[in-house]
C-alpha cells in the first residue's frame, strides 16, 4: 500500500506526543494503538516486558482491554517455544501472514485462529543494549500489514522502546526513592516506640505504603519453651479474619526454616508436605497462598520472624524481599530494645515490690524467734514444721484468727531450701474480689480501665521462693479454677495477656475457716481443696496451750518495754494468774495488744496489767492446773540467768517473777535448784 511519507511522519510525530503524555503502561499501550491504527489496520496489540527475576516475558497491557490467546501467555519463557520467545531470543521481527499455514507453534496459533485472527506480527523492543520485551500485533483481515507498514511498525517500536526505557528507568528511581523514604520514615517511627504493640503498629503502617500484603505478623521466640508466639498481627479488614495470639512449636512452619537458615523463605503456593504445621494449615485454609518469612536477628540473638502473606499466588519479588530484609534488620534492633526495655521495667517493678516486702517485714518485726512455747500441742506444731519444711510440699495451715499462722508459714520458708529467696504474702481477704486476679497474676497495659502500665503479679514475684496465700477461703469461687491451674501446673497468663508464664513457687495457704465444710456447701472447689490439703497443719489456740502463757508474757513484755523505752522488771503473780485464766478469743494477737497497752500504762518497773473491760471473764474461772515442775524449773532457771544468779533486790529473779524472795527460795529448794548455781 502506497502511503504518503508525510502522513507516516505526521502519524509518527503524533504518536511520540501521545505516548510521552502517559506514565503508566496501560496508557502507553492505548495511546500507541490509537495513533498507530491511523496507519496500520491491526486489531489487537499486546505489550510483553521481560521480568529478570523470573526470566519470563510477562503481559503488561492489551489494546483493546481484553484478553487474547490462552491463559499462561502472561508468563512466556524466552526461547523457541513461542513466537514472542523466539523474537526475544533472536532480536528479530517475526511476521506470520497466515497463522493457519504456519507449522511452528501449531497449538498456540490454532488458539489465535479460533478467535478469528489470521496474521501475527511480533517485533522486539530494544533501546540500545536494553532488551525490554516485545510488541505483538494481531490482524483479523486477510489484508494484513504490508512490507512498508511492517517497516513503519519496527520504527515505531524503536521509538517506543526509548520512551518505554525512560519510563521504566524513572519508575525504578521512584521506587528506590520511595523505599529509601520508607526506611527513613520507619526508622523515625521505630525509635519513638518502646512498647512491642506500638512498635508493630508503626512498622505495619509504614510497610503498607510500599509493599503489598494482606497479612502481617511478628512471631517471637520464647527462650524458655522454644515455642513461637504471635507478638503482633495485622490483617486486611476486608478479609474479616481474626488472628489469635497463640504459641506453637516452630517445626513445620516457614518461620522455622527462616530461623535455621537466617535467610528469607518465600512461598507462592500451599505446600502441606513442606510445612505440616497445624498453624500453617489454618492460614492456608483461611485463603493465604503466597508468603514471605524473614528472620528478626541481631548480633545477640534471633528474636523471631516477620511474616507477610497474600491471598493470591503473587510471589514476593526479589525487589520486595531486598527491601523487607533491610526493614527486618531495623525492626529486629528496635524489637530487641523494646523487649529489653520491657524486661528492665518489669525487673524494676519487681525490685520495687520486693523492697516494699522487705520493708514491711522489718517494720512488722515478725520472725521465727517469736515462736515460743513448751506445751505438747505447740511442740507438735514445731515438729511438723521441721518435717515438712525441706520437702517443698504444699502446706495448708489451719487455725483460729491470731494463732500465728503467718509465723508458722515463715518458719517453714526459713527452714526450707528456698530460705534465701522471697517470701511473698497475699491476704486474700484484704483485697477486693475485682482486683485479686490482677494482684495474683499481674496484668498487661490496657487490660482494664485504669491499667495504665504492666503490673507484675505475686506469683511472678515469688518465683523460686514461697507464696503465702493467707485467708485462702475468701478467694472468689470464679477465680479458684485459675488459681488451681497456677498451683498445679505452675503456669498462668497475666490479665489481658496471651503469653503463658512459668514459675517455680512453693505454695503455703492458711485459713481460719472450715474449708471442708465450705466444699460440702459448694463455696469452695473440691479439687482446689485437695490440691492444698497435701500437708495440713493445725495451729492450736492459746487457750489450749495455757502453760506457754508465762513464757509469752515475759517475751512480749520485754519486747514492748524495749520498743517504748520503758523498764519493766516485775510481772506480778496476780497479773500472770489473770492472763493464764483468760479464754483468749483473739489468741496471741490479743495477748500482744493487751501487753503492749499494759507496758505503756505502767508507771514503774512493775507491769500494771490493763485488761479491757471486754476481756474480763464474766464468771469465775476454774483454778488453773498446777504448773508442770519441769517447766517451772526451766522458767526459774531462765530468769536466774537473766539476773546473773541474784535472787533478791531490785534486779533479782524474785522481783522479775513477781514472787517474794522467800517464796522463790522455797521453790528453788523444792525443784533442786542450788543457790549460786550461776
Amino acid at each position: 500500500m502506497d502511503k504518503d511519507k508525510s502522513l507516516l511522519y505526521e502519524a509518527l510525530f503524533e504518536l511520540s506526543q501521545a505516548i510521552s503524555g502517559h506514565d503508566d503502561l496501560g496508557g502507553f499501550c492505548r495511546s500507541l494503538a490509537g495513533s498507530l491504527r491511523r496507519v496500520v489496520p491491526f486489531d489487537y496489540l499486546a505489550l510483553l516486558l521481560h521480568d529478570a527475576e523470573s526470566d519470563t516475558l510477562r503481559m503488561q497491557a492489551l489494546a483493546p482491554d481484553e484478553e487474547i490467546g490462552e491463559r499462561g501467555l502472561d508468563r512466556i519463557p524466552p526461547g523457541e517455544a513461542t513466537p514472542a520467545g523466539w523474537v526475544w531470543t533472536h532480536q528479530q521481527p517475526l511476521f506470520i501472514p497466515r497463522v493457519d499455514r504456519e507449522e511452528r507453534w501449531r497449538e498456540l496459533l490454532d488458539s489465535i485462529r479460533h478467535r478469528g485472527l489470521t496474521a501475527l506480527l511480533v517485533v522486539p523492543l530494544t533501546a540500545g543494549e536494553h532488551r525490554l520485551g516485545v510488541l505483538a500485533f494481531a490482524f483479523a483481515s486477510e489484508a494484513s500489514a504490508s512490507r512498508e507498514e511492517r517497516g513503519f511498525i519496527q520504527r515505531v517500536a524503536s521509538e517506543f522502546a526509548v520512551t518505554l526505557d525512560s519510563h521504566l528507568t524513572r519508575q525504578r528511581y521512584l521506587r528506590e526513592r520511595d523505599r529509601l523514604q520508607l526506611l527513613f520514615d520507619l526508622t523515625n517511627a521505630l525509635v519513638s516506640k518502646l512498647a512491642p504493640d506500638e512498635l508493630f503498629a508503626a512498622m505495619t503502617e509504614q510497610l503498607r505504603r510500599t509493599v503489598d500484603f494482606d497479612l502481617a505478623a511478628v512471631m517471637l521466640c520464647d527462650r524458655i519453651t522454644g515455642e513461637l508466639r504471635v507478638g503482633g498481627s495485622w490483617c486486611d479488614p476486608a478479609l474479616g479474619l481474626e488472628i489469635e495470639r497463640v504459641s506453637v512449636r516452630p517445626e513445620g512452619l516457614p518461620a522455622a526454616e527462616a530461623i535455621a537458615s537466617g535467610l528469607p523463605v518465600r512461598t507462592d503456593r500451599v505446600d502441606y508436605g513442606r510445612f505440616p504445621s497445624p498453624l500453617y494449615r489454618r492460614w492456608a485454609e483461611a485463603g493465604f497462598r503466597s508468603s514471605c518469612s524473614l528472620p528478626l536477628a541481631t548480633r545477640n540473638a534471633v528474636l523471631g520472624t516477620l511474616e507477610l502473606g497474600r491471598i493470591d499466588e503473587r510471589s514476593f519479588s526479589d525487589e520486595d524481599v531486598g527491601l523487607l530484609v533491610q526493614i527486618s534488620r531495623q525492626v529486629a534492633v528496635a524489637l530487641e530494645n523494646s523487649l529489653a526495655y520491657a524486661e528492665l521495667a518489669e525487673m524494676k517493678e519487681k525490685l520495687a515490690v520486693e523492697k516494699r516486702y522487705l520493708e514491711d517485714e522489718i517494720r512488722s518485726d515478725r520472725d521465727v524467734g517469736e515462736m515460743l512455747g513448751e506445751s505438747a500441742a505447740f511442740q507438735a506444731v514445731l515438729e511438723n514444721i521441721r518435717i515438712v519444711a525441706p520437702t517443698g510440699a504444699t502446706v495448708l495451715i489451719l487455725g483460729e484468727t491470731g494463732t500465728g499462722k503467718e509465723l508458722v508459714a515463715r518458719a517453714i520458708h526459713q527452714r526450707s531450701p528456698r530460705a534465701d529467696k522471697g517470701f511473698v504474702k497475699v491476704n486474700c481477704a484484704a483485697i477486693p474480689a475485682s482486683l485479686l486476679e490482677s494482684e495474683l497474676f499481674g496484668h498487661e497495659k490496657g487490660a482494664f480501665t485504669g491499667a495504665l502500665a504492666r503490673r507484675v503479679g505475686r506469683f511472678e514475684l515469688a518465683d523460686k521462693g514461697t507464696l503465702f496465700l493467707d485467708e485462702i477461703g475468701e478467694i472468689p469461687y470464679e477465680l479458684q479454677s485459675k488459681l488451681l491451674r497456677a498451683i498445679q501446673e505452675r503456669e498462668f497468663e497475666r490479665l489481658g495477656g496471651d503469653r503463658t508464664l512459668k514459675v517455680d513457687v512453693r505454695i503455703i495457704a492458711a485459713s481460719n475457716r472450715d474449708l471442708k465444710a465450705m466444699v460440702d456447701a459448694g463455696g469452695f472447689r473440691s479439687d482446689l481443696y485437695y490440691r492444698l490439703h497435701v500437708f495440713p497443719l493445725t495451729v492450736p489456740p492459746l487457750r489450749e496451750r495455757r502453760e506457754d502463757i508465762p513464757l509469752l508474757v515475759g517475751h512480749f513484755t520485754r519486747k514492748y518495754a524495749r520498743r517504748t523505752g520503758r523498764r519493766i522488771d516485775t510481772i506480778p503473780a496476780e497479773a500472770m494468774d489473770i492472763l493464764s485464766r483468760y479464754e483468749w478469743p483473739g489468741n496471741i494477737r490479743e495477748l500482744q495488744n493487751i501487753l503492749e497497752r499494759s507496758v505503756i500504762l505502767s508507771r514503774g518497773r512493775m507491769l500494771e496489767l490493763a485488761m479491757p473491760e471486754t476481756a474480763v471473764p464474766r464468771s469465775a474461772p476454774a483454778p488453773p492446773p498446777p504448773p508442770d515442775p519441769a517447766l517451772e524449773r526451766e522458767r526459774i532457771l531462765a530468769v536466774l540467768r537473766e539476773s546473773g544468779g541474784v535472787v533478791g533486790g531490785q534486779d533479782g529473779a524474785a522481783r522479775r517473777l513477781g514472787l517474794k524472795r522467800t517464796t522463790l527460795q522455797a521453790r528453788m529448794k523444792k525443784l533442786g535448784i542450788r543457790k549460786g548455781y550461776a
